[in-house]
């Protein structure tokens, strides 16, 4: 396919991402901003269209965004535009300030520096990252040299163990203490042996699964439990306490089956995080890995949110979804984030 300029996004908005960033995302950042008393710094990967800064602006303070310029199939994306929506929100005071650093998140974070030669570095303690990836946690993004070969491959493990490692320093500075990580992907292209992971309730929760022969209905599930996995050992690492409220599932964009021509859909993911820095005297918090992953999805709908039942296939716990009750009901609402000063 050749090069087309295309003042188009390569992202896809639909009903069921706007019921997620208005009746899941944002009650909690709310939260969270209430608590402060003050509005947030967002860094992730809005896209040119910035429907997510859009919908919370009233609790953003700064944002920093990243914004890729093309992709394999060719397509061009109008990063510009991206730019220009930034410039307008700071203008009429809606935002302090807006960056957008061109290029690959994964290859900015990890090399520091963006297309437009910007330095990244981080020195605040940023308190809303909303890293909305198109693939998953386990597809690397291979970095290329100057002759087109590859150097190396990057996680997106790799890219959120960084940006805890720069929140760990901010901590240190005093800038705060507590923040909320979404964190989006495909479960469509989950292909990973986790036998490696030696954790007991992880391995009876994948035994579990092994009778289940629908591979989607697998796969998200042993992607929540990769996540759980690997995202409690990236926070630990930094000394961070780590809470995950119930996993969003949802039908993504269709795309034609490559075999059938049919039109399927991409079957998403958004994981939410509720992040805060251990105190000099504290255990870190361990959630309880079984009732998390044994509870059902939250179900998006382009209407509502709700619990997901796939009772053909497995028996999972039912829960009140609502956003509010499910904030208010945590270990981290109750024991660590009203109690804190920031």
């Amino acid at each position: 396919m050749s090069n087309v300029a295309a003042p188009a996004s390569f992202f896809s908005d639909h009903g069921r991402k706007d019921i997620i960033r208005k009746l899941w995302c944002k009650p909690l950042i709310e939260t969270l901003s209430n608590l402060l008393n003050k509005k947030l710094i967002y860094i992730g990967l809005p896209d040119i269209e910035a429907l997510d800064v859009l919908e919370w602006i009233e609790y953003l303070d700064r944002v920093i965004a990243f914004q890729c310029s093309s992709y394999k199939d060719g397509q061009i994306i109008d990063v510009a535009k991206l730019d220009a929506l930034l410039d307008t929100l700071e203008r009429q005071s809606k935002l302090k300030s807006g960056v957008v650093y061109q290029g690959w998140m994964e290859e900015i974070v990890m090399g520091g520096l963006s297309e437009r030669g910007q330095t990244y570095t981080q020195t605040d303690f940023l308190k809303v990252y909303n890293l909305d990836f198109c693939s998953n946690l386990v597809v690397p993004k291979e970095v290329v040299n100057a002759q087109g070969r590859k150097v190396k491959l990057i996680y997106k493990t790799d890219v959120i163990e960084k940006f805890i490692e720069y929140q760990s320093v901010a901590e240190s500075q005093k800038k705060g203490e507590k923040f909320i990580m979404y964190i989006t992907i495909n479960s469509n292209t989950f292909n990973m042996n986790l036998n490696a992971i030696k954790d007991t309730c992880i391995k009876n929760y994948l035994k579990k699964l092994s009778t289940i022969r629908k591979p989607e209905v697998v796969a998200v599930r042993q992607m929540k439990a990769y996540c759980y996995f690997k995202l409690n050992e990236i926070f630990t690492k930094y000394d961070f306490h780590i809470e995950f409220l119930p996993p969003v599932f949802y039908m993504g964009s269709a795309y034609p089956n490559k075999q059938t021509g049919k039109l399927l859909n991409h079957r998403m993911m958004t994981f939410t995080v509720l992040g805060t820095k251990k105190k000099k005297n504290e255990n870190l918090f361990k959630q309880n890995c079984e009732a998390f992953l044994n509870n059902k999805f939250i179900f998006a709908t382009d209407r509502v949110i709700n619990c997901y039942n796939d009772e053909r296939f497995i028996k999972e716990n039912d829960y009140n979804p609502d956003i509010q009750e499910l904030i208010k009901g945590s270990y981290t609402y109750q024991n660590l984030w009203p109690a804190r000063a920031d």
